[in-house]
């Protein structure tokens, strides 16, 4: 999936102003480097990332309720059917070489309502892998127009 620099600009100003200056351009390709660029200058951001401060976590006690075992069938059915969904692999539906584009075609599939996870592959030079749950490969790869 090849992104154009009307895709780049559109993706760009659709950011919020902290998304976009978190952005690595040397990371990017040579496409979107001038629509980042012009979209820093558009909204007059500096190029450096903004300083982030740590808030220290708050502390909670626990509580001492436990909530009993639910001792409906249906309703224990239902929990089974949501743990094997969070337990469910992950595969890949594309890979790309830019981060851009990869949060570009993930957008695309959280637009569609397909839940999609990035993963920085390419200290292995594999690029950035868009993935997804098993069951949900075929349909991202329509989403994002591969699975012609």
């Amino acid at each position: 999936m090849k992104f154009s620099t009307d895709d780049f600009k559109r993706l760009y100003a659709e950011m919020p102003d902290e998304e976009l200056r978190s952005l690595v351009r040397e990371e990017l390709s040579e496409v979107a480097r001038p629509c980042y660029d012009a979209e820093l200058a558009r909204r007059r951001l500096p190029t450096t990332p903004p300083r982030r401060t740590i808030q220290p976590a708050a502390v909670v006690a626990p509580t001492e309720e436990i909530a009993p075992e639910s001792e409906d069938p249906q309703e224990a059915a239902i929990l089974a059917d949501v743990e094997q969904e969070a337990e469910e692999d992950l595969s890949p539906a594309a890979i790309f070489t830019s981060r851009e584009e990869a949060k570009a075609a993930r957008a695309v599939l959280q637009s569609a309502a397909i839940p999609a996870f990035l993963e920085d592959d390419t200290t292995a030079g594999g690029g950035f892998r868009l993935l997804v749950a098993a069951s949900y490969v075929e349909q991202a790869r329509e989403a994002l127009g591969e699975g012609q």
